[in-house]
């Protein structure tokens, strides 16, 4: 255990690392901060709900810049894209934070947290893993009828409404091949910014979905696109929630030591796999880190006098984060086995490259 004199508790150093470590691998490799793992997970070592949200916040905007050089080297970011969100994800940051900082004096901040976190991923965890299910098969039919499979294939028809709004100006994005509305492009900014700010998160698991559903980008350019936005959230995020006292940088410091080894891990791994497989890993990280949400929110609710509670809840954060990495390694290696022309499952044929 370690003493953190500014957050006022004590919590172990090598769950922290560990922390960093496996959420850098799911960052990386879905575009995400993974502050929706984090914060909780925060909170149940015993760091208060706003400290929660500044030190994860500080972390990701790390993270964050490592993901996002190894994602351009791959092709992944399209700055027109990135760089129209930015307007939208600064002002949204700052109200987010505004809205924490009403809640930190209210002395409700971490009962609120969690139950946005709770309603909000279980709706996202819905949403995409319907919609990559439907990917998934029609990708399987398309092999089985020996058509080419392409990088991406995504079923949703919510990008055609989107895309279709007269707003200008108009603007064309190469890298995403979609050509949309600036105001599309930075209300996305907006939203995700006021999560981001709000809830101590890059804001990537909501971002990833939108500019996917919304904005119509494939589920690769999304990932390192989302990643430039991580860093500049984490980066204002950063500098507010210092200010406003809420950063503790031994326990960042400690979490970044295992990120910066993760991001690198995790961005890598999606040159190995099609789009749906992402989106899947993103859908199954929702789902677990809501369950683990909950727990954390029952426990909170309860006093925090029911311990097993605490001790489920940590062992499904680190469970799920664990699970995940495990997936995301399984991906890889039976793609490298298929290069080589040997056999993997059904299932994973139309999922990796």
């Amino acid at each position: 255990m370690f003493d953190f004199a500014i957050a006022g508790v004590q919590a172990p150093v090598f769950l922290l690392a560990l922390v960093g470590l496996t959420v850098g691998i799911v960052g990386g490799f879905i575009g995400v901060g993974g502050g929706y793992m984090v914060t909780p997970a925060l909170i149940v070592f015993g760091f208060p709900g706003y400290m929660a949200s500044g030190i994860d916040m500080t972390h990701i905007c790390g993270k964050g810049l490592v993901s996002t050089v190894r994602h351009r080297q791959l092709g992944n970011i399209d700055w027109t894209l990135a760089l129209t969100m930015i307007a939208g994800t600064m002002l949204g940051v700052e109200l987010g934070v505004r809205l924490l900082v009403y809640f930190k004096h209210l002395g409700i901040s971490g009962v609120v947290l969690l139950v946005t976190s709770v309603a909000l991923m279980f709706t996202l965890f819905l949403y995409t893993q319907v919609e990559t299910r439907r990917a998934h098969k029609k990708m399987e039919e398309m092999e089985r009828e020996g058509k080419e499979l392409g990088r991406e294939l995504q079923t949703s028809n919510l990008p055609k409404y989107f895309q279709i709004i007269p707003l200008a100006p108009i603007i064309r994005c190469r890298s995403a091949r979609v050509i949309v509305s600036m105001w599309v492009i930075v209300l996305v900014g907006m939203v995700t910014g006021v999560l981001a700010g709000f809830l101590g998160v890059g804001g990537g698991f909501i971002r990833v979905p939108a500019l996917v559903y919304v904005v119509g980008a494939s589920t690769h350019i999304a990932v390192g696109t989302d990643l430039v936005e991580i860093v500049v959230s984490g980066a204002y995020g950063a500098l507010r929630h210092s200010i406003e006292g809420n950063v503790d940088m031994m326990a960042v410091l400690f979490m970044i030591s295992g990120a910066m080894i993760g991001a690198q891990v995790g961005s890598i791994a999606t040159s190995y796999v099609r789009g749906p497989a992402i989106r899947y890993i993103l859908s199954y990280s929702l789902i677990l880190a809501t369950l683990g949400a909950a727990l954390r929110l029952v426990y909170v609710l309860t006093g925090q006098s029911v311990h097993w509670l605490s001790l489920a809840a940590v062992v499904l954060t680190l469970g799920e984060m664990i699970f995940l990495c495990l997936f995301i390694s399984s991906l890889v290696w039976f793609a490298v086995r298929r290069r080589g022309g040997k056999w993997v499952p059904e299932w994973v044929g139309p999922l990796v490259i």
